[in-house]
């Protein structure tokens, strides 16, 4: 059987905090109007001047707030006076229950939050916030079936209310969200961020900040990141080409400048007809064919890029339109190539491998080279297909 307190709680989650202050203010002026109109003649203050409908609401109020009782010697009167006392004791000691109740409700949400995070591995990150996050991270899911909802984290410093909204979606239900400034080294720790295995850093623009001031937030962030956890995908978004530069000095993995899709897209367009659902087409128009990277077997590091492409045309359906060379994180590929040095008895190799850690260029594009382009390790295969 539901307590008071309970059904209290339930009551304003249906029909809302507003609806219940409207009935309580009813409430009020209709036992304040019953002891006006009961009272019209004989309500008297001390210096014999009839008391008006404000003062008794006054003395109603006070009543509520314990501060004060209005007592006469009508027994019609007296008798409200009584029932509207307990009334608001009752109502009063209920509201304040809830009130309390949910702010330790809410804070013991976030630390079993904060002590599901701490056992989390291979988990996702998500820092900051955008319109359509919801349909960020369902495609997110979609795009890795073998990834769950309750291994996405997500943390931002938005207000509780849109917090709270994001919780309560049913298409979200198990999202890990948390609430702080993730530009803080403790609110990622919290987020046990040295066992994720992808951060997306997307900023937020909470305080009608600048684009600039907005980027900053996602640059150092992303310095931070890379500190805590070198081994870790990083990618991120920003509105301005300054710190896209910066974050490409510090060779973060992705970072996706918006300004410069979108006006590559509108160029484009305006010179081919179609261009723009071709695009679409390319990234996901929601038929499941996308362009999508994946890993090279070792078995076909010193073959020729043809042979890759007709074995992905015939065998897998895809279409290869390219190879990505150097994929992974420059600091695994880096200690790879000198793992691989050190095995050599070769100086002249060793040397080589060593110049090649320093040019080292990770996740670098090769469009359609020719069929006799041989295949090296840490390739990636760019191909145009339905997702798996």
């Amino acid at each position: 059987m539901k307590s008071k307190s309970d059904k209290l709680k339930s009551f304003i989650e249906k029909f809302h905090i507003k609806a219940l202050v409207i009935i309580l203010l009813t409430y009020l002026a209709i036992v304040t109007i019953l002891y006006f109109i009961l009272r019209l003649n004989d309500v008297r203050d001390s210096d014999g001047a009839l008391f008006s409908y404000l003062d008794v609401l006054v003395f109603n109020i006070l009543t509520i707030a314990g501060n004060d009782y209005f007592f006469d010697h009508n027994n019609a009167t007296r008798l409200i006076g009584i029932i509207f006392l307990l009334f608001s004791m009752i109502v009063l000691s209920m509201f304040t229950g809830y009130i309390s109740s949910a702010f330790v409700e809410r804070r013991l949400k976030q630390e079993r939050v904060l002590k599901k995070m701490q056992n989390m591995k291979n988990h996702i990150i998500i820092l900051g916030y955008k319109n359509d996050l919801k349909s960020l991270i369902q495609d997110i899911l979609r795009k890795n079936a073998s990834l769950s909802i309750e291994n996405i984290v997500l943390i931002n410093n938005l207000e509780q209310e849109k917090i709270d909204l994001l919780k309560e979606d049913k298409a979200l239900k198990g999202l890990n969200v948390f609430k702080g400034d993730y530009t803080i080294e403790q609110t990622l720790l919290n987020a046990n961020i040295k066992y994720a295995s992808k951060v997306l850093i997307i900023g937020e623009n909470i305080e009608n900040l600048d684009d600039e001031l907005i980027d900053s937030r996602v640059f150092v962030t992303a310095l931070m990141v890379r500190n805590l956890n070198s081994k870790c995908h990083i990618c991120c978004e920003v509105k301005t080409e300054r710190y896209k530069n910066y974050l490409l000095q510090q060779n973060c993995a992705e970072v996706i400048y918006t300004e410069e899709y979108t006006r590559y897209i509108l160029s484009t367009s305006t010179n081919y007809s179609g261009m723009s659902k071709v695009m679409s087409s390319f990234l996901d128009n929601g038929d499941g064919t996308s362009v999508q990277i994946l890993t090279i077997a070792e078995e076909w590091v010193g073959k020729k890029y043809g042979e890759l492409f007709d074995y992905y045309k015939k065998e897998k359906k895809y279409l290869l339109i390219g190879v990505l060379e150097n994929m992974g994180v420059e600091r695994e590929l880096k200690h790879q190539i000198l793992s691989d040095a050190q095995k050599s008895t070769n100086y002249g190799e060793i040397i080589q491998k060593l110049k090649d850690v320093k040019n080292l260029e990770t996740n670098c594009p090769r469009l359609n080279p020719s069929d006799d382009f041989i295949l090296t390790k840490n390739m990636g295969a760019i191909v145009l297909g339905e997702e798996k």
